[in-house]
């Protein structure tokens, strides 16, 4: 579990649609995580006029398309504090990415906190096998300004990610889950880590940039193993054969949808609402995850979880046992390179709240499942939803 947290038992959902639970907002976040003095606004505001005002390269036309480049238009004093106002009051997110690490440097934030602004506003912490996020990460860690890390990616990472595009996505399919213990997620943040000088760094991307990229591999063989686990629940292994398409979608509607609306239209939904059906996933996104086109995200990753119990790999004893699930989730996370559970979050809250029903007999995706339901008024079964063609 995240750091400040202290789990509140026997909170009912009905206490949780009355809104009688405290979550963070941005605005919330911005300020439990922040250590300054200064005011919280006016700190940002100035720290990013002072980034707009700066000459920093371009990002690397290797990026992440979400991610836009550094330079960008210049914004005047007006236009950044209005930005700045917005996100202090909740009425709109941070754009990208590169906004929020913006943020953790305006900061001064340490690669946890910066991890816990990544995971709750993004869905995603530090990626630690994106080169640009590691420089991040380490500047944070050693206090370096934002515009010398921009400098520090331009000067320690010149190349394209390995495997690019289609070539990326083909090595994935392929060689995967052949990688070895050395270069699995997990290890890689271990070895980052203790990192603790530029040239360590530099001596780090020398060793292991070969398996950089812009998806997670771990991620997406846990994924791999829990969709097929759904799919073909007697079948060995992890394989799912392409004449299976069909399968996959059933399965989605089945266990992962829950219940939750497929319409994109979000004025009509409470804050919370939007914020649990943010990135859930479709059928069409499981489809594009399975193909590479989209990376495995920390929401489909949990709900498989529940969907399949841990794989059905916990021992009878233990199935009834929240602590054995709440450890077995936060490793998978950590694993992948993701934030481990945060009862902050609307989402990570009913997960919790599904697995610690300990008392339960039926299976932690129904508990789930009815939650969901209860918050949208979706107290019909699940029906084969074609909407996403």
């Amino acid at each position: 579990m995240e750091w400040g947290q202290n789990w509140e038992p026997d909170i009912s959902i009905d206490a949780f649609m009355r809104g009688e639970i405290s979550f963070w907002r941005f605005s919330q976040l911005l300020q439990e995580v922040y250590q300054g003095k200064e005011p919280l606004g006016r700190r940002l505001t100035e720290k990013l006029l002072e980034y707009g005002r700066l000459k920093i390269p371009d990002v690397p036309s290797w990026e992440q398309e979400e991610t836009c480049t550094v330079r960008g238009e210049t914004e005047d004093r007006e236009q950044i504090a209005r930005r700045v106002r917005n996100w202090m009051h909740d009425r709109n997110l941070p754009k990208n990415r590169e906004e929020l690490f913006k943020i953790c440097f305006a900061l001064e934030l340490d690669e946890k906190r910066a991890e816990t602004v990544l995971g709750m506003t993004a869905e995603s912490g530090i990626h630690f096998r994106n080169p640009r996020e590691l420089i991040y990460a380490y500047c944070l860690r050693k206090k370096i300004e934002y515009p010398e890390a921009v400098r520090m990616v331009k000067k320690y990472w010149k190349d394209p990610v390995p495997f690019g595009g289609m070539q990326h996505r083909e090595y994935l399919r392929k060689d995967g889950d052949r990688e070895g213990t050395a270069d699995l997620t997990g290890y890689i943040r271990s070895r980052f880590e203790k990192i603790n000088s530029e040239k360590e760094l530099e001596d780090f991307f020398r060793q292991k940039g070969g398996k950089f990229g812009l998806h997670h591999n771990t991620a997406y063989r846990k994924f791999r193993k829990m969709l097929s686990f759904l799919v073909h629940p007697a079948a060995p292994g992890d394989f799912l054969p392409d004449e299976q398409i069909y399968s996959i979608r059933k399965a989605v509607d089945q266990y992962l949808r829950m219940g939750v609306p497929y319409d994109k239209k979000s004025g009509r939904y409470t804050w919370i609402q939007r914020e649990i059906k943010q990135h859930w996933p479709s059928a069409k996104t499981i489809y594009e995850m399975c193909a590479r086109r989209r990376d495995v995200d920390r929401k489909t990753l949990l709900l498989l979880y529940l969907a399949t119990e841990g794989e059905g790999e916990i021992r009878q004893e233990e199935q009834k046992s929240f602590a054995e699930h709440h450890r077995r989730m936060d490793l998978m996370l950590c694993e992948c390179g993701m934030p481990v559970l945060n009862i902050h979050s609307p989402f990570d809250w009913l997960v919790i709240q599904a697995v610690r029903q300990e008392n339960e007999d039926d299976f932690i995706g129904l508990r789930m499942e009815r939650m969901i339901r209860k918050i949208y008024n979706e107290e019909k079964p699940a029906v084969y939803l074609t909407a996403e063609k």
